[in-house]
């Protein structure tokens, strides 16, 4: 494997890393939250620790004000390594590469949560919740878990007021729980919400009348917003400026964008290579998504004409104004995927690029003049990292036979040439067994979102270990 930055380009060992068994993760990252003197406790789906986790992350509940503390525990577990972190005004999630509890996974995502409520707005006290907190232990895990009553009003409210949903998942464990403890969950509920608008809530729930539960989502946010505003009017208005000033940029900024670009010559298995990334990548970002090669423009046209498969001589290329019209078009369309999304972090994997226009003009049916798409590729948007699969020409040539020799040269010193010019890339050797291929790629995109996870964290916390 060849990596090097926009200077430099050297030889590299692709080691692999001992995944971190689930329960040792677990029982590590308790022991370093409670040497920081961390008060914390797991919100949910705690109930098959400290083997199985029942859910799709692990959801800690922290006084906000300590969220660089917690950050320092989780960094402090040996073989762990922090690859995302995205912060929301009430949880920060931070993904973690070199554990899992998902068999073929090597990511974990954990949530802290600073902040029980909407839009800064809180249904529940955070401080209330842990000093209620109970203690529970699962083999050699010992940590807190919130009150029957708490448990139950968090595995509703989050969905239920944050997103207008109701989870089935949590539903009849809220339910029992509101029934032996109904009085207890209305007095807790009274103070964000009034005593009539809690108490219809919890008889709907009683009721087991999902519509009513629905129904109570506009009442609730309306009580919560009117009390909030009336007890707490700066803080409710500083609480929701900043909520959308964050979803904001969250939603249109690229900084939560991370884009691995894998390119090279036909017949060396980029796609293959995707396929195997994708499943053991998940939970290394909040979203891990595919882009095939052949990518849409908005009004739903192939974006460089019908591409070819293979090299075909016989392939007609578009006329001169329409390919430029196209290259100019595909770049649009690269620059407005940076900016709307729908999560943060998003790790995209895509197949190929622009620059292949000029590389393989024939296989995109291009008939402009090459100066012109590269002038145009000058203003592409920067991607956090480039895999090119390069090989042999002769092994180029057994895996397309159609490819003439000359051109399998030619397509492989040319993809060379363009990836040297990126700040970030690896190069691998395409003609290695396909598993060896995937284990130097993946190990690539972990140091690179790594990287700019540690970057993240020192612009947000001022050091490296905080």
């Amino acid at each position: 494997m060849q990596q090097g930055t926009q200077e430099t380009e050297s030889d590299a060992t692709c080691g692999h890393p001992r995944v971190v068994p689930f329960c040792e993760f677990l029982e590590a990252l308790t022991q370093a939250l409670d040497r920081e003197g961390l008060r914390s406790c797991v919100l949910r789906n705690y109930e098959g620790f400290p083997t199985d986790n029942f859910g799709n992350d692990v959801d800690f509940l922290i006084v906000q004000s300590e969220l660089a503390r917690a950050l320092r525990a989780l960094r402090s577990i040996v073989n762990i390594r922090v690859v995302g972190f995205a912060e929301h005004p009430h949880v920060a999630s931070v993904f973690l590469a070199g554990t899992s509890a998902t068999p073929g996974c090597r990511s974990l995502q954990i949530d802290f949560y600073g902040i029980l409520g909407r839009k800064g707005m809180p249904y529940l006290p955070v401080d209330v919740v842990l000093q209620q907190a109970i203690r529970r232990r699962a083999g050699n895990v010992g940590f807190l878990v919130p009150s029957p009553v708490h448990e139950a009003i968090i595995s509703l409210l989050t969905s239920l007021v944050v997103s207008a949903w109701l989870k089935e998942k949590y539903f009849p464990q809220v339910q029992r729980t509101f029934i032996s403890d109904k009085l207890e969950v209305i007095s807790e509920l009274s103070p964000q919400f009034g005593l009539k608008t809690a108490t219809r809530l919890v008889d709907a729930v009683i009721d087991g009348d999902r519509s009513k539960v629905q129904d109570c989502v506009g009442p609730l946010r309306f009580s919560q917003s009117a009390r909030s505003l009336l007890h707490r009017p700066l803080r409710t208005v500083s609480g929701i400026a900043r909520h959308y000033a964050m979803e904001f940029s969250i939603l249109y900024l690229p900084k939560g964008l991370e884009t691995v670009r894998i390119i090279g010559p036909a017949g060396c298995g980029k796609t293959e290579l995707i396929e195997s990334l994708i499943p053991i990548l998940q939970s290394s970002a909040k979203v891990v998504e595919e882009l095939p090669a052949r990518t849409r423009l908005p009004l739903g046209r192939t974006l460089v004409g019908n591409v070819a498969s293979g090299n075909f001589p016989a392939e007609v290329p578009c006329s001169r104004f329409v390919s430029m019209a196209n290259a100019v078009l595909w770049q649009a369309g690269e620059w407005l995927g940076q900016f709307i999304r729908t999560k943060n972090l998003l790790l995209r994997i895509c197949e190929g690029c622009y620059h292949d226009i000029f590389i393989d003009p024939q296989k995109y049916r291009y008939g402009g003049p090459k100066w012109f798409a590269q002038l145009v590729g000058r203003f592409s948007p920067r991607f956090d990292l480039w895999i090119l699969l390069d090989a042999p020409a002769e092994v180029l040539e057994a895996k397309s036979p159609r490819l003439q020799p000359e051109e399998a040269v030619r397509q492989r010193e040319e993809y060379r040439t363009f990836v040297m010019t990126r700040k970030r890339y690896v190069i691998l050797d395409a003609s290695k067994p396909a598993s060896v291929v995937m284990e130097e790629a993946y190990d690539a995109i972990i140091d690179t979102l790594a990287n700019r996870a540690d970057r993240e964290l020192r612009n947000r916390f001022g050091s490296r270990r905080s």
